[in-house]
């Protein structure tokens, strides 16, 4: 970070213990090719890989090049990697014989003499089990491999230590060893691009550091999730668990550089300096408030991406008992003039909904709202949102007046992407942390008194945690957001988790299982009265609440007014149907609703909930009907957010809509000579229906035709006419809006009578 000359560097020797191991494959020497094709690496260098298996140089480097080949940003290109393959080389080597660290040196030695200097860098690069960091360091000093200080370093991969207590022991160890600036502690999170740029974000914009303080910052949350479990894992992970696995490094580091004070330069003392005051000025958590401060949880069975995978203690070596935490919460407090009673809410976890990295700066509300109208008005705060990974930029959440004659705002984003804003591919966090080591630029590697900060921040959670056994694991499904309990953490302060957007992950999954659909092909079921139409479009209904629950975990249905429906509904509430629906998995949504409150007979929610949904066993929380006792607009505008929350900021996709159809032709509450327009960008709009005199609110044929399957009751002489109209007749929106319908990625259903489909029929 600080003016180092890269393209100056000495000779160098990196000797990686491990070099047969995992991480080198996959990220090592993936991230030295790199930096050898960007001409970073010197002249003179050399890649001596240590390990116990017997490789020949040739075998070693067909293995390295399946790891580039699988895992690097760039492919290996057979000239390039022949040239620097040639810099590589293998060594078989005991850790615990003091003759291979012998070997070693005279290895090193060799190349100097070749070179023709002594003035070479030698990096040990420790690619082992914390257990061999002791023996591994004590015998270099042995061997007297490790006295040049300004050129010999050792770098050390987490976990720097099981507490507090193991932390100081190894930084004793190795401080006997070799001096504080030759000790290079690996943080690879420190080496993303958008980690980096927290820095120049918050030090080079005089538009964001007035405000980055208690008085205008409401808190500041942190998501470190993953969608992955343990794997074959599980024995290591027994022995750490979220906390020390996440919180206790990656997390807090966040927080230091998102907290930290303006350093007076970039030189690595004085970063590492500024982000030290940060940990040391962290509240400790007293024994007694852990559990009002921080939540775990273990996951259980669950679906990740449309795929069953079981919970945490069916992994391969996790005890069936066991008692570790895959999900870690805390809120933390820094007691500084800059921070003082703001709130730093950090989670992590595995087998989460998505995986992701994104820190929330919420800022306080406006001292006064203007522009609240009726009342009802959610005039979000505003929000600077950093993604570090996945994706990675910067979102800046604002309000702004929404087009039209009324006072009526809503959150809009401006967004900064590193994909869209620069051409040059993005670094990988390991080449620019080894390239800083191969430099001397130790800015992004944490010092001994670092770590041990940290670990004193999360000890008083770890020892509570390690007192008290929990017997209410696994308390997480798999591809949920992690534990209930962790929502009261925030709820309690009057705040709630920001939940990333999936990426549309699930419309990836739901596009993928379903390209056998009959996309744009019209189903039609005719029968000869009303009862047997029903039962079907009901049992639909239940067949697709299964097949949705069985592939993504969830069943999201949008339900319809007016009377062609309600027979349906009945039906769902009684034998052999209601039980056939897994209820505690269904979500309900609303097409439209009139301008009335719920209570009111004309009301579309009120209807559907007197007909089935308050009698059968589905959670409250998970019926979500329009609040049509407002002004339409702003219920509009609400039921937008309403959707954008659910969804997580992906474009919804509903799994069934059930529709109607007016007898002139209109759908949902899209009417006749009602127009909206086809490039309409939201999801949610009021309109005003003339012949009616009155408001309504009514999703957008777009959102609607998104869904993975629609389904259509018409019944009756009187809808006969339209019904061949919409299906037969010319493509005319304007006079039979019910034609907008045509969904990009899904099925159509029309479940029709004699007497509607009667024209139907004879062609």
């Amino acid at each position: 970070m600080n003016a180092v000359d890269y393209q100056n560097i000495n000779p160098t020797v990196i000797v990686i213990f491990g070099g047969s191991g995992d991480l080198n494959k996959r990220k090592l020497i993936p991230a030295l090719y790199n930096l050898y094709i960007d001409r970073y690496l010197p002249e003179n260098f050399h890649i001596i890989g240590l390990g116990r298996t017997e490789y020949s140089d040739d075998d070693f480097r067909s293995f390295l090049k399946e790891g580039v080949d699988d895992f690097s940003r760039r492919k290996s290109d057979e000239t390039t990697w022949k040239e620097f393959s040639e810099h590589v080389a293998y060594h078989v080597s005991n850790v615990k014989d003091i003759e291979s660290y012998k070997e070693i040196v005279g290895l090193i030695e060799e190349k100097e003499q070749e070179w023709g200097t002594k003035e070479v860098n030698r990096l040990f690069y420790l690619s082992v089990a914390p257990t061999l960091f002791e023996p591994i360091a004590i015998n270099l000093g042995k061997v007297g491999a490790c006295q040049d200080v300004n050129r010999t370093r050792i770098i050390i991969e987490k976990p720097f230590g099981h507490d507090l207590k193991t932390a100081h022991s190894l930084n004793r160890i190795l401080t006997k060893i070799f001096a504080e600036q030759q000790i290079f502690r690996i943080d690879h999170y420190l080496g993303k691009e958008t980690v980096q740029n927290i820095l120049t974000f918050r030090f080079t914009n005089a538009l964001f550091e007035p405000i980055w303080n208690r008085n205008y910052i409401d808190h500041v949350q942190i998501t470190v999730s993953e969608t992955v479990g343990v794997g074959t894992r599980g024995g290591y992970y027994e022995g750490s668990g979220a906390l020390r696995d996440m919180i206790q490094n990656h997390v807090l580091q966040l927080v230091s550089m998102i907290a930290m004070e303006p350093p007076i330069s970039l030189e690595a003392d004085e970063i590492r300096n500024k982000k030290v005051d940060v940990l040391k000025a962290m509240r400790r958590i007293s024994p007694e408030d852990v559990e009002e401060h921080a939540v775990r949880g273990q996951y259980g069975p669950g679906w990740i991406k449309g795929e069953e995978v079981p919970g945490y203690r069916d992994a391969e070596g996790v005890a069936e008992d066991s008692n570790t935490e895959t999900y870690a919460a805390a809120k933390f407090y820094i007691d500084n003039w800059r921070w003082q009673d703001v709130p730093i809410y950090v989670r992590t976890g595995k087998r989460m909904a998505d995986k992701t990295t994104v820190i929330a700066i919420q800022l306080k509300s406006a001292p006064h709202r203007a522009f609240v109208s009726n009342g009802k008005i959610n005039q979000d705060p505003n929000r600077i949102i950093i993604n570090i990974q996945p994706e990675m930029g910067m979102k800046i959440r604002f309000q702004a007046k929404r087009p039209g004659v009324s006072q009526i705002v809503n959150p809009v984003e401006m967004i900064f992407d590193y994909e869209q804003a620069y051409d040059a591919p993005t670094p990988e966090a390991y080449e620019t942390l080894l390239l800083d080591a191969v430099a001397g630029n130790a800015a992004l590697f944490m010092r001994a008194d670092q770590v041990e900060a940290a670990w004193e921040v999360v000890m008083p959670i770890l020892e509570k945690w390690e007192s008290m056994p929990l017997t209410d694991y696994p308390s997480y499904d798999a591809g949920s957001w992690g534990p209930p309990k962790a929502n009261e953490l925030l709820n309690q302060d009057g705040r709630h988790w920001f939940n990333p957007p999936a990426r549309n992950v699930l419309d990836t999954v739901i596009e993928d299982k379903h390209n056998e659909s009959k996309v744009g092909v019209i189903n039609l079921h005719t029968y000869n009265d009303i009862d047997d139409l029903s039962y079907c479009a009901a049992e639909l209904f239940a067949s697709k609440s299964q097949e949705a629950v069985e592939k993504f975990g969830r069943f999201t249905v949008c339900l319809s007014g007016g009377s062609s429906s309600k027979a349906m509904y009945e039906l769902l509430a009684k034998e052999p149907l209601a039980s056939k629906i897994p209820w505690k998995n269904v979500h309900v949504f609303w097409g439209d609703e009139r301008a009335v409150p719920i209570d009111h007979p004309d009301s579309n929610a009120g209807m559907a909930m007197s007909a089935f949904l308050k009698k059968v066993p589905i959670p409250e929380n998970q019926i979500y009907p329009i609040e049509g006792g407002l002004r339409a607009d702003v219920a509009a505008l609400q039921y937008e957010e309403v959707l954008q929350r659910f969804f997580q900021g992906r474009s919804p996709r509903f799994d069934l809509v059930l529709l109607g159809l007016g007898s002139d032709g209109h759908t949902a509450s899209l009417f006749p000579e009602v127009t909206i327009s086809q490039k309409e960008m939201t999801w949610v709009k009021e309109v005003f229906v003339p012949k009616l005199d009155s408001y309504r609110i009514t999703l957008t044929p777009q959102l609607i035709n998104k869904a993975n399957c629609v389904a259509f009751i018409a019944y009756g002489k009187g809808k006969a006419d339209a019904l061949q109209h919409v299906l037969e007749g010319p493509y005319e929106p304007e006079q039979y809006p019910a034609q907008l319908i045509q969904p990009t990625h899904g099925e159509v259903h029309w479940f029709v009578d004699n007497e509607a489909g009667g024209t139907l029929a004879k062609k």
